[in-house]
C-alpha cells in the first residue's frame, strides 16, 4: 500500500499517476461504471464512462420527441463509441447515454481535475452548459455549482492531453475541500483519488461504485 501522502491536502504528479493506475486495476470487473480506461498517450490520465438515462431528467418537448423516437424504433441501439483513445462518447439512442468523464493531474492547483463530455440522441457536437445543468447536475447540486461552491463551478475549456472541447469542474477550491473531509494521516493517493471522485464526481452523476468504497480501507501510516 502506497504511504500517507507528504503533501496532503494537495497531490504530486507521481502520487496522481500511481493512484491512476491503481484505480484502474481495481475497477476491472466493477460495476456501475461502463468502462474505466488508463490513458497514457501524452500525458497519463483516466478515462471513466457511465450509463446514464437522460429521460430521468428531460422534461417538456425534449421528453415527447424522445418518446416519439422511441415508439418509431422501439429497438433499442447499443451507443457507439468514435475516436482512438478520446475521453468522448458519442450516442445513438435518445434515452440512454454515456457521461464520459476524465481525472486529469493539474500541476498549477496540484490536484486532479474531472474534465467531462455528454453526448446524446443525434445532436451534433457536445451538449451546452445549460443542457448539462440540466442533464446532468442533479437538481440539489445545481444552485452550489452555479454560485462557484465548495467544489468550483463548471466551465468549458480544452482537455489538456488530447485538446478536444470538454466542460471541468474548476480545481479552484480543492484542496480545501479535501482538507475538511479527508484525514491527512491515513490518506494515500489511491483513497485521495476515490474521496476526490466521490466529491466532485457526484455532483456531475459521475458516482463512485459502492464496491471500490467498500473495498477502500486506508491504514495510519
Amino acid at each position: 500500500m502506497a504511504s500517507a501522502l507528504s503533501a496532503f491536502p494537495f497531490l504530486t504528479a507521481g502520487d496522481f499517476e500511481w493512484a491512476c493506475r491503481d484505480l484502474a486495476d481495481r475497477t476491472c470487473g466493477c460495476g456501475g461504471w461502463s468502462s474505466v480506461r488508463l490513458v497514457t498517450e501524452n500525458d497519463t490520465y483516466l478515462r471513466i464512462t457511465r450509463c446514464v438515462d437522460v429521460l430521468d431528467t428531460i422534461e417538456g418537448p425534449e421528453l415527447r420527441e424522445a418518446q416519439e423516437l422511441e415508439d418509431e424504433d422501439p429497438v433499442c441501439k447499443p451507443p457507439s463509441v468514435h475516436g482512438k483513445a478520446r475521453t468522448w462518447t458519442t450516442f445513438d439512442d435518445a434515452h440512454s447515454s454515456f457521461l464520459t468523464g476524465g481525472a486529469v493531474f493539474s500541476p498549477t492547483y496540484q490536484v486532479p481535475v474531472l474534465y467531462f463530455t455528454l453526448r446524446w440522441h443525434n445532436h451534433q457536437g457536445p451538449l451546452g452548459l445549460d443542457a448539462v445543468y440540466q442533464y446532468v447536475v442533479p437538481e440539489q447540486y445545481r444552485k452550489e455549482l452555479k454560485g462557484v461552491g465548495v467544489i468550483g463551478g463548471i466551465s468549458f475549456g480544452y482537455h489538456p492531453a488530447s485538446g478536444a472541447p470538454a466542460f471541468f469542474v474548476h480545481p479552484c477550491n480543492t484542496a480545501d475541500a479535501m482538507a475538511q473531509i479527508a484525514d491527512a494521516r491515513s490518506v494515500t493517493p489511491g483513497t485521495y483519488l476515490i474521496i476526490w471522485l466521490g466529491l466532485v464526481g457526484h455532483c456531475v452523476n459521475l458516482h463512485v461504485p459502492r464496491e471500490l468504497v467498500a473495498s477502500d480501507d486506508p491504514s495510519p501510516s
